[in-house]
């Protein structure tokens, strides 16, 4: 790859995965509106400023595999702390949640489909983090 993913644009990477992860082969280049808004949140919340074109040409680069775009995040976030990881992987939870369409409900397993939580299982095994760490991962993060 030619540029190195670096902790901001990994977890934004991660993040837009769960975004996408029920999306049709083709569609995962955008997100909802609501999906968008909580990306933002997420910007706002960790003074992230992000290159999109940079982002979108990662993804494309990638394939828009979602594995290798895991890979890629994951040995960008090896060399960062467990905090920013532990972040990292509530974030992708609270994604979950907000792309779930029946609502927000904050509620662990419960509103995130089989591929989200697969996605966030694997981010977690590639990170080494605990099922307790995964659980306390999101709460105190922004929930929209």
């Amino acid at each position: 790859m030619a540029q190195a993913m670096y902790k901001h644009d990994a977890m934004l990477h991660l993040v837009w995965i769960v975004a996408t992860a029920d999306r049709k082969p083709g569609e995962e280049k955008s997100v909802t509106p609501e999906e968008n808004s909580y990306i933002n949140t997420i910007r706002r919340t960790e003074g992230i400023k992000i290159d999109w074109d940079d982002f979108s040409s990662t993804r494309k680069k990638l394939g828009y595999n979602k594995e290798a775009i895991i890979d890629e995040a994951c040995k960008a976030l090896r060399g960062c702390g467990r905090d920013w990881k532990i972040k990292c992987l509530g974030y992708m939870q609270r994604m979950g949640w907000v792309s779930n369409e029946g609502g927000y409900k904050d509620d662990l397993e419960q509103d995130i489909s089989e591929k989200e939580w697969k996605l966030i299982l694997r981010a977690q095994r590639e990170l080494g983090l605990t099922k307790d760490e995964r659980n306390n991962s999101y709460q105190s993060l922004p929930r929209k």
